[in-house]
């Protein structure tokens, strides 16, 4: 399905999708999770809609639960580039007790992202359009209100190939969390 709620997402590019999932996971956050602070996490997840796919992806795993918890310590999980203990012991702490949800909400932006990465986006790139649909899906089965997609019209499919030009800061402009 590409339409949610009356807005088609085929019109949205890849970083437009990315950045409304970015959005769903800050709206659960501080839904279940309002005593944390979600600016470190959100402030990294925002990055992604100013620079390439691999030069983002190494900031998150510094943020990715489940990457990880993969590792047995830190001394397996600092071959993450620039994975500090700090951060390390950090973020098993923050994630160490939301549900997964909260993890699931976390890894769509990036699974968006990864989905055609060196590749030629098929059609209107209809798996990531699926990814946000399962955002949309835990927010409505937790009544959660959905962000308005109206905000990442500006990011059409047409800009660079689907991807989408970077939003230059326009992304944390759109963040509930970081703008408070």
């Amino acid at each position: 399905m590409q339409e949610e709620k009356g807005f088609d997402f085929s019109v949205i590019s890849i970083n437009g999708r990315f950045a409304y999932g970015i959005m769903c996971a800050e709206r659960y956050a501080l839904a279940k999770y309002p005593e944390k602070d979600w600016k470190r996490v959100f402030g990294l997840m925002w990055e992604g809609t100013n620079q390439y796919i691999e030069n983002w992806y190494y900031w998150f795993n510094h943020i990715n639960p489940e990457i990880l918890y993969d590792y047995e310590s830190y001394e397996f999980a600092k071959e993450v580039p620039g994975l500090s203990k700090e951060d390390y012991d950090y973020i098993l702490k923050f994630f160490g007790n939301v549900d997964e949800n909260m993890c699931v909400l976390i890894r769509i932006p990036a699974e968006i992202l990864f989905k055609y990465w060196c590749e030629v986006i098929p059609g209107v790139g209809k798996e990531t359009i699926e990814m946000v649909e399962v955002a949309i899906k835990i927010l409505e089965d937790n009544n959660i209100e959905l962000p308005d997609p109206q905000q990442i019209a500006f990011s059409t499919f047409d800009q660079r190939h689907g991807w989408g030009y970077f939003f230059d800061g326009r992304g944390r402009r759109l963040s509930i969390i970081l703008n408070d």
